[in-house]
């Protein structure tokens, strides 16, 4: 797959940056990279998109990743696993899984920092389900709606704060 790069501003100059992804040959979980010119750093930084379909399937599966939207200096990532059924679990099935990852660069630190990640799935042909965090704050939000109802909860997770991309990992 080649993905042309996308030019924008990204880092705190007024400087194109190229922001591109990458196929990797590879066994382990990361098939993609999120490559990242920074006209600021004069470098390229190097992302590692992860494969959760192991999350939701234990075992290893196709994702699908679109291009890469900017809006007001943060690029968010779409990993699509559509059309994929999970092996039920104690919460029983989940379909049509998509993740966002929503990353900015941080010019007090001069690092790029993950901000948000959100999840959205169906379970039982009915009932969808969308989950929002955000890594700058540590509150989340989740919505269910079940027909024509819709249930709305949030919270705190302290460890949700400071993820910069040069800590990712497996275990995140």
């Amino acid at each position: 797959m080649y993905e042309p790069p996308k030019s924008l501003y990204f880092d705190d100059d007024n400087t194109q940056d190229e922001v591109k992804i990458q196929s990797k040959k590879s066994d382990d979980l990361s098939n993609f990279i999120l490559s990242v010119q920074l006209s600021s750093l004069n470098k390229i930084i190097e992302i590692p998109v992860l494969n959760n379909s192991i999350l939701y399937n234990n075992i290893k599966s196709d994702y699908f990743l679109n291009d890469p939207i900017d809006k007001d200096k943060t690029i968010e990532l779409r990993i699509d696993y559509a059309n994929q059924i999970t092996k039920p679990n104690i919460s029983g099935e989940k379909k049509d899984l998509i993740e966002k990852i929503k990353i900015r660069f941080n010019p007090k630190n001069k690092k790029i920092q993950v901000i948000g990640y959100d999840l959205s799935y169906s379970k039982e042909n009915k009932n969808k389900y969308i989950k929002s965090f955000n890594f700058i704050t540590g509150k989340y939000y989740s919505s269910c709606y079940f027909g024509n109802e819709k249930k709305d909860t949030s919270g705190w997770s302290s460890e949700l704060q400071n993820i910069y991309t040069e800590n990712w990992n497996r275990d995140f």
